[in-house]
């Protein structure tokens, strides 16, 4: 059905005549569509029109003053109402009031239409966006750049990047309409959003060289993606071609950069910038130095975190809770609780307000080192603060709970999060199974597990995680259940759940099975990876496998797989068991000339 609704909306772009279309006159519309302006229309009788509507009741209500007014007040009026309603994200009752207009003979202009296509984007029916503008052709209506902007953005928020481009190119091929900056950037957010950066960056190019003239923002959404794709020194070329040309880089550019340039903990370069921004008259605000907090309390350099924010306060730029939850989730990272609880106070000093997000955060700290009493303390105290605890909170505790190894804690704490009105998400799932198997409550797993089938919630995580979870405690023929009933459901096992299996047939001993099923997933189009190969290289070198270790070996360098710490340990114990086979060597070697990348 997509198919064909795609090939109708071919054949329209095709069989249309741009030549009947006639270019709009008016005052240029905002893409936002927040308002309609016209000089000298509005008159002082009519400003009870223009009150704002908070919520839609009120909105509606004056529709139908409106409605019945005689004379009927301009269409200018009728358009901002429904551009308020649009904010208010009701876009039902936007394309309802846009049919009891038309039903109506309430005035209707080109900018009703693009409010129309609009509202058909927003709700993802651009299908039904192009029909409005056929519509518009038809009634030869006046239109221009907003119209097809409005498309090209509901194309963007679809994914249906190709076509977006499609109509971009035919727009400038039979010069439709002069494209202007908001054009361009749609185009270009979209093409950034969809991974195709380097496309983007073309785009800009041919905008330099004969559309509109660049902006900021269109700058700033080609440095963030390239940020993104690790391609910082391209984006700080492109911060440099930014200036050369005269548009000023503003706090999104470096802030964009600053993220950048902290990924690869460049911190020289961080310091490098953030002293040029001031040079050009752009200083860094509470998000961009949260943006080198949270770096820096990544990287455990929590000295260098809490001189940030002595120097925030010296430059009257206040931090926020954010500021604050990314130092105490560095605090608990190093398992320095004193410290992270210190900071967890200085946020009522501040004049800040706790969220269920910090109390989260130090809860996970005290679950990390096993101090239960402590995370249920505070766990007990959200409440009793005005907050509820949500679904992150709840499965924070269960997975303490379960890594303290008190099961009936963790399941009594689950009964608690259904009754309060929680949905149990992915992760709890995951949490419950891997928590009670690592317990050795492999007979209650299983009872989730088989539940989850059940209601529909299936994911072949699950499977992995029980595979896994029994094949470490010896329960190899329930694995074994679990991994056939896969196959027998028609489900495609994965590298993962693969190297599971064999790593359960290893422990055991069943070498040869281990290496049957590494061939039988090789004939399935799933292949194994490094992790699979140090599985079954254990598992020969445990046995004294000497020549079958060696095979795998080789194997693996002939397939390109690259080796980790683990596979040169294993080499390393072929050698100090003295096999006598050479091949060990080769295949070192091989690894030292960087064969294997």
């Amino acid at each position: 059905m997509k198919t064909k609704r795609n090939a109708n909306l071919s054949s329209f772009f095709t069989n249309m005549s741009w030549r009947r279309i006639r270019r709009a006159s008016s005052t240029p519309i905002s893409v936002n569509f927040a308002a309609e302006t016209e000089a000298g229309m509005v008159s002082s009788n009519q400003s009870k029109f223009k009150k704002s509507c908070s919520d839609l009741d009120e909105a509606l209500k004056l529709f139908r003053q409106m409605a019945h007014t005689r004379p009927l007040p301009s269409v200018i009026h009728f358009n901002k109402l429904l551009s308020r309603i649009v904010k208010l994200k009701h876009y039902s009752v936007v394309v309802s009031l846009f049919q009891e207009m038309r039903i109506k003979g309430i005035p209707i202009s080109v900018y009703s239409h693009n409010i129309l296509m609009d509202v058909y984007c927003r709700s993802s029916r651009v299908d039904c966006g192009f029909c409005v503008l056929g519509v518009v052709f038809k009634c030869g209506f006046e239109f221009d750049v907003v119209t097809f902007t409005t498309l090209i953005k509901g194309l963007v928020l679809v994914n249906k990047i190709a076509e977006a481009v499609g109509l971009f190119k035919k727009l400038v091929r039979e010069n439709v309409c002069k494209l202007n900056q908001i054009t361009y950037g749609t185009l270009i957010y979209g093409l950034c959003k969809a991974g195709h950066t380097q496309n983007a960056l073309d785009l800009l190019v041919v905008m330099q060289k004969e559309g509109p003239k660049l902006n900021t923002i269109a700058y700033n959404t080609v440095i963030d993606s390239l940020c993104k794709d690790r391609m910082v020194d391209e984006a700080l070329g492109l911060l440099s071609e930014m200036i050369e040309r005269g548009v000023p880089p503003d706090i999104i550019t470096y802030t964009s950069l600053i993220q950048g340039l902290c990924n690869f903990s460049r911190w020289k370069g961080v310091t490098k910038l953030m002293n040029e921004m001031v040079l050009h008259n752009v200083y860094p605000n509470v998000h961009a130095f949260n943006v080198l907090m949270d770096a820096l309390c990544k990287e455990g350099k929590l000295e260098s975190a809490e001189t940030i924010i002595q120097i925030m306060i010296q430059r009257n730029i206040y931090p926020d809770v954010v500021t604050y939850s990314t130092l105490i989730e560095g605090y608990c990272l190093q398992g320095r609780m004193d410290e992270a609880r210190k900071a967890f106070g200085r946020v009522l000093e501040s004049g800040l307000q706790h969220s269920v997000w910090t109390y989260t955060i130090l809860i996970n700290g005290y679950c990390k080192i096993k101090e239960m009493d402590e995370a249920m303390h505070l766990f007990r105290e959200i409440p009793r603060k005005g907050f509820h605890p949500n679904v992150v909170t709840y499965n924070t505790m269960l997975q303490g709970f379960f890594l303290v190894g008190r099961c009936s804690a963790a399941l009594e704490l689950f009964q608690e999060m259904l009754v309060a009105g929680h949905k149990p998400d992915f992760y709890t799932s995951c949490v419950l199974l891997s928590g009670l198997c690592d317990n050795g409550h492999v007979e209650e797993a299983m009872s989730v597990y088989h539940q989850l089938d059940r209601s529909g919630n299936y994911s072949l995580v699950y499977s992995n995680i029980i595979i896994d979870r029994v094949c470490k405690i010896g329960q190899l023929s329930i694995a074994c259940d679990v991994f056939n009933d896969l196959i027998s459901k028609g489900q495609h096992p994965n590298v993962y759940t693969y190297t599971a299996m064999i790593n359960g047939l290893c422990r055991e001993g069943l070498i040869d099975e281990a290496l049957e099923l590494l061939r039988k997933m090789e004939k399935n189009d799933c292949f194994p990876n490094t992790v699979t190969y140090n599985v079954i290289l254990q598992g020969f070198v445990r046995e004294k496998k000497w020549h079958e270790a060696n095979i795998v070996l080789d194997e693996m360098v002939g397939k390109g797989i690259s080796p980790n710490e683990h596979t040169l340990f294993f080499i390393n114990d072929l050698l100090a068991l003295k096999t006598g086979d050479e091949r060990v060597l080769k295949v070192i070697q091989k690894f030292a000339a960087n064969h294997v990348k």
